[in-house]
C-alpha cells in the first residue's frame, strides 16, 4: 500500500508541513485528541489501517504478478504529479520532505510506451519511485460510463495504455466512474488558515440529466461490467493493477446514478473481477468519510479495511479527513475531521 496526499492547491510551505505529520504518523508519533465517532479508539483505527492494508510486520500475502514490493510495507507518496514540475530542485525537495513514491497524471495523447519509460526513468534517478502513471483525461471518461459512441476506441486506447505500462515495469493505475455532475465542491471553507474545500449539496446546481436522459444504477451498472471484462484481462496479462477510486462526493446528479457510493458497491465490483489480484481500490479515506453509510451516520470504513484488506485488495490510500459525511461536509487537516486518524 502507499500513502498518498492528494491536494493540487498546496503550496511548498504547506505541503511541507503536512508531509512532516505524515511522515510521524508513519513511525508512530502522529497524536491526535479527538475521540471515534464510532466508539473505537484512537489506537484501534490505526492498527486496523495497517493491518487491513497488510502492513504490520508479520502480515505478508501473495502480491500480484508484477508487483514484488506488496509486501514491504507502508510507504509515503504524493499524488497530483506532472512530468513538468519535476525540476531537480523539486525532486530533492520530495526527498528531503521524505516522499518515497509519486503518482504521476499524463494526457492520453502522451501515453506511449517511450514516454512512460522516459518519465519512470527520470523519478527513479532522482532517488524516488514511480508508483504509477494515470490518464489524467481518460481515466473517468464518459464515453465508457455512459455507453456513448466512441466507447470501443477509447477501451482499446486504455488496452494499449496497459500494454505499455506493463513494459514499462509500471504496475498501477488508476480509474474512477465518476460520470459526469458537480466536482468535488461548492464553495471553500478555511482550516487553520487555508482555503480548503467545502460541499453543500443544497448547493450543487441540480441541472436537468446531464447525459441527455436519466441513467439508472442497473445501465451504470452494465456499462461496468461491460468495460471491466475487457480491460482486467489485459491487466493480468501486463501485470498492472486497476485500481478503482470511489464516486467523490458520493451522490446522485443530473438523472445518472453514482454507483460507487458505498461498500456494498466495491464490493460488488470485486465478486464481477472474481477477485483477481490486479483489481482493487484506491482507498481514499475522505471520499468513503464522505459516504453517509446505511444509517446516516457514515460508512463502517474500519470493517471495510478488514474486509478488503484482508484479501489484498487495498492498493493504494489517500489519507484525507473531513468535517462530516454527506450532505455537507468540508475538508480538514488529517487529525482534525470527524475520523479519528490515529
Amino acid at each position: 500500500v502507499r500513502l498518498g496526499i492528494g491536494s493540487p492547491n498546496l503550496d511548498s510551505v504547506t505541503l511541507g508541513k503536512v508531509v512532516h505529520c505524515l511522515s510521524a504518523f508513519i513511525r508512530g508519533y502522529f497524536f491526535m485528541e479527538t475521540s471515534m465517532t464510532n466508539g473505537s479508539s484512537r489506537r484501534q483505527f490505526g492498527k486496523t489501517v495497517l493491518a487491513g492494508a497488510g502492513m504490520l510486520a508479520g502480515a505478508p500475502r501473495a502480491g500480484a504478478k508484477g508487483n514484488p514490493w506488496s509486501d514491504t510495507g507502508m510507504k509515503l507518496g504524493l499524488s497530483h504529479q506532472r512530468p513538468a514540475m519535476f525540476t531537480a530542485d523539486y525532486l530533492d525537495y520530495l526527498k528531503a520532505m521524505g516522499v518515497e513514491y509519486v503518482e504521476v497524471r499524463i494526457p492520453a495523447a502522451e501515453c506511449g510506451y517511450e514516454n512512460l519509460a522516459g518519465i519512470k526513468r527520470q523519478v527513479e534517478a532522482a532517488g524516488l519511485k514511480l508508483f504509477e502513471i494515470m490518464l489524467a483525461d481518460k481515466y473517468n471518461s464518459p464515453e465508457v460510463t455512459l455507453g456513448l459512441p466512441g466507447r470501443d476506441q477509447t477501451i482499446a486506447l486504455f488496452q494499449n495504455f496497459l500494454r505499455d505500462l506493463g513494459k514499462a515495469k509500471i504496475d498501477a493505475t488508476t480509474y474512477a466512474w465518476n460520470t459526469v455532475g458537480p466536482g468535488a465542491s461548492t464553495g471553500t471553507t478555511t482550516t487553520r488558515g487555508c482555503r480548503t474545500r467545502l460541499f453543500e449539496q443544497k448547493n450543487s446546481p441540480q441541472q436537468p440529466p446531464a447525459g441527455g436522459r436519466v441513467y439508472t444504477e442497473d445501465e451504470m451498472w452494465a456499462n461496468y461490467e461491460y468495460f471491466i471484462k475487457r480491460v482486467l484481462p489485459v491487466a493480468e496479462e501486463a501485470g498492472v493493477r486497476l485500481q478503482l477510486h470511489p464516486n467523490d462526493p458520493p451522490v446522485d446528479y443530473g438523472g445518472i446514478a453514482r454507483i460507487f457510493k458505498s461498500r456494498k458497491a466495491f464490493r460488488r465490483a470485486l465478486e464481477i473481477a472474481d477477485y483477481s489480484p490486479c483489481s482493487g481500490l484506491l482507498l481514499c479515506v475522505g471520499s468513503w468519510a464522505e459516504m453517509s453509510g446505511e444509517d446516516g451516520k457514515g460508512e463502517d470504513l474500519v470493517d471495510a479495511i478488514h474486509e478488503f484488506g484482508s484479501r489484498g485488495h487495498i492498493f493504494q490510500i489517500h489519507y484525507r479527513n473531513i468535517s462530516a459525511p454527506t450532505p455537507n461536509f468540508s475538508e480538514t487537516f488529517p487529525d482534525n475531521g470527524y475520523l479519528n486518524m490515529y
